[in-house]
Parts: C-alpha cells; sequence; structure tokens
C-alpha cells in the first residue's frame, strides 16, 4: 500500500546561498579579469600558477545587488538580520588548470563569494567517467572536518558559467584537480558586513 507522509527537513548550519548572474553581467565581469594584474598567490592558498588581482570598484556595482540579496535571504530565512550593507574587501580571478587544485581552506572577513565565468568543455565527460566518490573540478563547501553517521555536512558543485556562490567565510571549501584540458576560471572575494 502506498501512502502519501508529509514532512518537514530542517536545515543547519552555514547559510550557503546560489544564484546565477545574467549573461551580460557575467560578461562583464569576464572584461575584469587578466593574467597581467598583480600576483595575489602569496595571499592564497590555492596551487594554482595564475591568481590575479581584480578590481574591486569596478566588480562591486555588476554583484552588489546579489550581495543585498544574500542578506536579505539570510534574514528571512533565520528571522534576524545579519547587517544593512557589505564593503567588498579583495577580489581576485583563479585560473586554474589540469592537475591544479584548492585544498580545503577558509577565507578572511565575514562572507566569501565564488563566480564561474568558464568550466572546460571536456571536465563534465571527466566527472561522468570517474570513478569514486571525488569528482574532478567541483567545489566542496564541508560545515565540519568531521563525520557523523546520518549527518550531512558536505555540499559539493560541478560549477556552470554564471553560477555565483555566497558563504560564510568560515565555512571550508576546496577544488578538487582535473585532468580535461582548459581552464577553469572563477572570481572570488572578500566581504565585510556592515551594521550601520
Amino acid at each position: 500500500m502506498n501512502k502519501t507522509v508529509n514532512y518537514n527537513y530542517y536545515h543547519w548550519g552555514p547559510f550557503l546561498y546560489k544564484t546565477v548572474l545574467e549573461l551580460e553581467e557575467l560578461e562583464k565581469i569576464k572584461k575584469l579579469c587578466s593574467k597581467k594584474s598583480k600576483d595575489h598567490r602569496k595571499n592564497l592558498a590555492g596551487l594554482i600558477k595564475h591568481e590575479h588581482v581584480v578590481d574591486g570598484k569596478k566588480i562591486l556595482p555588476i554583484i552588489y545587488p546579489y550581495l543585498k540579496s544574500y542578506l536579505e535571504a539570510y534574514s528571512n530565512y533565520s528571522l534576524k538580520p545579519i547587517g544593512n550593507d557589505v564593503q567588498l574587501m579583495g577580489a581576485w580571478v583563479n585560473y586554474m588548470t589540469k592537475f591544479e587544485s584548492n585544498p580545503y581552506h577558509t577565507h578572511d572577513e565575514d562572507l566569501s563569494f565564488v563566480i564561474y565565468t568558464k568550466i572546460p568543455s571536456d571536465l563534465k565527460k571527466e566527472v561522468k567517467e570517474t570513478v569514486g566518490n571525488v569528482r574532478p573540478g567541483t567545489i566542496n563547501f564541508m560545515h565540519t572536518l568531521g563525520t557523523e553517521k546520518y549527518s550531512l555536512n558536505r555540499h559539493t558543485f560541478l560549477p556552470e558559467p554564471g553560477d555565483f556562490f555566497i558563504f560564510p567565510a568560515s565555512l571550508h571549501h576546496s577544488v578538487n584537480h582535473f585532468q580535461s584540458k582548459g581552464e577553469r576560471i572563477s572570481i572570488s572575494g572578500n566581504l565585510k558586513i556592515i551594521n550601520g
């Protein structure tokens, strides 16, 4: 006998927000990225050859509506305000190629974000052909590093161009290496919450 069971489930832990940029916004962001801009590797955890500064004054107007949306979404979800505004403390672009990776790490400040502008075309095929639990080229968010039976402590995504994640800077995250040709390009940044 089939029975319909009504239920609720409850989210615990960090507020991980995902949205998708409009194509016009994505194209504007791509123009802000260059391997000729200042090398930013000494400030980052990545095992990546090309990590460069992105002009925060130019990217902020493009992404600002999404940052405000995160604050509103958090407040609606938690029923308490997180802050009135955010200040962009820095942004950079990662040009990840095969065999490069970003080990588990956290960021400074209150919030962080990552935007994807390019994903190698062969990466989806590589993911489908991979055997095992670790998927190449994915971003992995982990709430706790320990494991508990029947506890969900991780979310993993194979990003698409335009995907935009905002999350607490203290949330552990990593990127698995891949073997496909091409570049996996992402822009990240750190945000300070303003209460005033």
